[in-house]
């Protein structure tokens, strides 16, 4: 069977849960290199995992090659996949595709241009929930879906202090956790139509409380919102609203819930691959519901292998760059409504993933291995 040669590009914190899942995990991923600028850190996890440490150039002009998983800060996510796909690699990104819109369709043009598959994270809406929550709808248990309400909070001065990155333009909690909300909710709803929101800044300047960190007592600029409020409406009729807050309590508080003619569906933490899926009946009578599909433990990267299948398949692939810029037109769209205090129109579009098939679990410890007739998956 053929496989596709890997490469990671970004060996922080989230390599090595990607690393494990495309080493071990998915048949169809060849992981062969990993590169850093830290080649201390390039070199453990070359080493963790029974690769080849090399430099990005080394990857780019590297023919065997096939995939580059870019796991760098977001700032660096346009530089890094541009490179790739120049050299003529397929690339799938960490959340998001760049930190602007017009990266993004550059990258998104140039992946066109040059027919090279680009993915984009986050990947999680493939996971056990989100998928059985698509399945309970599709099958009428809350009638017609005519609201939700989003809403995560956290602690940013504890995240930002360790994860300094999260204070940076194309971070911050509307990018770097709110991506999880509206990827779940574009795969149940499909692409969204207006978005109406206030956003601001609060305590723009700071100084860094953790004694651990090198920089501790040193003043710091806080350069993306977080605090944003917003409406969306989805193109198929859909409304709901969407309140991020990282300026709050440790630790972080979820809200996702689908509100239909006939029942409520609360939807668990989408950062996770399995969590709570709760219906809400007439007079609140509560079930959890079962996770009727596959992928229900860490498995990061899944969107990977998916796509790799997709390339040797010939088909679209789920995690696709359409549906990747469309949300970050959305939440782009959200910071510049505030701006201008008017809605903002989305102008991108994408075809909404195809579901994975429900009933198929596999393997508990490993997700999907390999595609069959009726599981064409990963």
């Amino acid at each position: 069977m053929k496989k596709i040669k890997t490469a990671v590009i970004g060996c922080g914190v989230v390599s090595e849960v990607y690393m494990t899942n495309l080493k071990s995990r998915f048949r169809v991923i060849d992981l062969v290199a990993c590169s850093d600028l830290d080649t201390a850190r390039m070199k453990e996890r070359a080493e963790q995992f029974q690769i080849k440490a090399m430099t990005s150039e080394e990857i780019f002009a590297d023919p065997e090659i096939e995939l580059v998983v870019n796991l760098t800060n977001p700032i660096a996510h346009y530089a890094v996949t541009k490179a790739a796909l120049l050299a003529g690699k397929h690339v799938y990104s960490e959340k998001m595709l760049a930190v602007t819109l017009k990266q993004a369709e550059e990258l998104c043009e140039l992946a066109d241009s040059k027919h090279l598959r680009l993915g984009v994270a986050p990947d999680t809406f493939l996971g056990a929930t989100v998928q059985t929550a698509i399945e309970m709808i599709q099958r009428g248990m809350i009638g017609k879906p005519l609201s939700f309400v989003a809403s995560v909070t956290r602690d940013f001065g504890i995240t930002s202090e360790v994860l300094p990155h999260l204070r940076k333009l194309g971070a911050g909690i509307l990018f770097d956790v709110g991506c999880y909300y509206m990827t779940a909710l574009a795969s149940i709803f499909g692409p969204a139509e207006k978005v109406f929101s206030f956003a601001g800044i609060h305590e723009p300047v700071r100084r860094d409380r953790r004694i651990s960190n090198h920089t501790y007592g040193e003043q710091y600029q806080v350069e993306t919102e977080n605090v944003i409020s917003a409406n969306i409406r989805y193109r198929n009729g859909v409304m709901g609203t969407f309140h991020l807050n990282s300026d709050t309590v440790f630790d972080e508080t979820r809200i996702l819930k689908i509100y239909g003619t006939e029942g409520i569906l609360s939807i668990g933490d989408p950062n996770v691959f399995a969590s709570s899926l709760i219906l809400e009946t007439p007079f609140n009578a509560m079930t959890e519901l079962p996770l009727l599909h596959g992928f229900q433990n860490e498995c990061r990267g899944v969107a990977v292998a998916e796509m790799a299948w997709a390339i040797l398949e010939q088909r679209p692939h789920r995690a696709s760059k359409e549906m990747g810029y469309h949300l970050l037109e959305m939440l782009e769209g959200m910071l510049l409504s505030n701006q201008s205090d008017t809605a903002y129109l989305l102008q991108s579009d994408f075809d909404t993933p195809a579901p994975l098939p429900c009933g198929y679990v596999g393997k508990p410890e490993y997700g999907i291995w390999a595609p069959t007739e009726e599981t064409a998956l990963v």
